[in-house]
């Protein structure tokens, strides 16, 4: 057994994104764990009584009150009041019937966000790491995930208390957090699979938990599997997993950005905002790096590091794509399309007459298909990306 299982750790994703949503989800499980306590939304889109939509770390309550969450993961600093942006979260807290704000972060606040805390007509409770830190890991005996299940791990396997398995075909890699030794950071793409491990032995479940059903319409059966989801857990995972990162954009500005990489082929983003302006489009650096993303996921565009910079390159589907007449980059793109797990349950959703083709209705859809899973699962269907796959269907279909 590997070193770092002596005393108790928490597994921690290496990226500062996914560590700060990962810190959001350890604290909703510290209090999901007391009974006094419900967690009645992770983090996810809701809906205010204005019509509002937010994005929220969480929804909190403790039987009498409830009261917005709010995490922040600095390593090196506390928290202050222009992280916390007192304005929005005042307003979202009283649009979702809260009657308060609890705030956690990493390393405390400072006098600017207790100066908040004092005039605010809301109750806010502030509390730092080192406030929860001993009652969190008092629970965990060896390794935890950041959902508080007990795991162990060997140099070639990790085991969950459920008796799920997951096999390393080498000794995966790990590294204590600076000034907090408790955290131990795995590569992104592995941390997520030690935090879903306790549900590998569900998901096994449904691969073979349903029924068979006879369908006169077509003369034959049907296996109908046996869950609360329209969305395997898998299904779940998948979708989540191809979703992060994806920013909208419309399909002719993705279309111009790998038209300006196939202009300036292996160049940073600067040079590519240039052959940009040559084709006509005047965008920021910002809109850019989302095109560039999205091409990403769709295999269009291949990124490299070099020093302190990041060169785009165009993949050989995405030279075809540029190359080929209007109607073939279409059909190009579609197919791309028809294969990321976003836009096909999206698309079969609505096909099918489950969902409407309306952001709010394709909001809530997901967060239902999602609700039995979570924690496990992290619904990422929010107002930008829902509009962003929602344009890209009513588009192509």
């Amino acid at each position: 057994m590997n070193d770092y299982n002596k005393k108790a750790h928490i597994a921690l994703p290496t990226s500062a994104y996914r560590r700060g949503a990962a810190f959001e989800y350890l604290i909703l499980s510290y209090y999901n764990s007391f009974s006094a306590v419900q967690v009645e939304e992770w983090s996810s889109c809701v809906y205010g009584k204005s019509g509002k939509l937010y994005q929220c770390d969480g929804i909190l309550h403790d039987g009498s009150k409830r009261y917005l969450f709010e995490a922040k993961f600095f390593k090196d600093r506390p928290a202050s009041i222009r992280d916390i942006h007192p304005e929005r979260r005042e307003e979202a807290a009283t649009d979702l019937d809260c009657d308060g704000i609890l705030c956690v972060s990493l390393n405390g606040f400072d006098n600017s966000v207790r100066t908040w805390q004092r005039k605010s007509p809301l109750e806010i409770i502030l509390l730092g790491w080192e406030d929860l830190r001993l009652h969190i890991l008092s629970r965990i005996s060896e390794f935890s995930t950041v959902l508080l299940d007990n795991i162990q791990i060997f140099d070639r396997m990790a085991i969950s208390a459920s008796g799920s398995k997951l096999h390393f075909t080498e000794k995966p890699l790990c590294k204590p957090l600076q000034k907090f030794p408790e955290f131990v950071c795995f590569p992104d793409s592995l941390e997520i699979w030690l935090r879903r491990l306790p549900k590998l032995a569900d998901y096994q479940q449904q691969l073979a938990s349903g029924r068979f059903c006879y369908l006169p319409e077509e003369e034959n059966i049907q296996f109908v599997v046996d869950r609360e989801s329209d969305l395997s857990l898998f299904d779940a995972w998948q979708i989540e997993d191809t979703f992060l990162g994806y920013s909208a954009r419309t399909y002719n500005a993705m279309k111009a950005t790998a038209r300006a990489v196939y202009e300036c082929n292996d160049s940073d983003i600067k040079v590519i905002q240039n052959a940009l302006r040559r084709l006509g489009w005047n965008t920021g650096m910002k809109g850019i790096r989302k095109a560039l993303d999205d091409l990403i996921i769709l295999g269009f565009i291949a990124k490299r590091p070099e020093g302190i910079k990041v060169k785009y390159s165009l993949t050989p589907l995405g030279y075809t794509f540029v190359v080929v007449g209007s109607k073939s980059a279409d059909e190009i793109f579609l197919a791309q399309l028809q294969k990321w797990p976003p836009y096909r349950f999206t698309r079969d959703a609505i096909l099918s007459g489950k969902v409407h083709p309306k952001r709010e209705a394709l909001i809530e859809y997901f967060k239902a298909q999602y609700r039995p899973y979570e924690p496990y699962v992290r619904c990422i269907f929010n107002q930008n990306t829902t509009d962003g796959v929602l344009a890209l269907f009513k588009k192509f279909g």
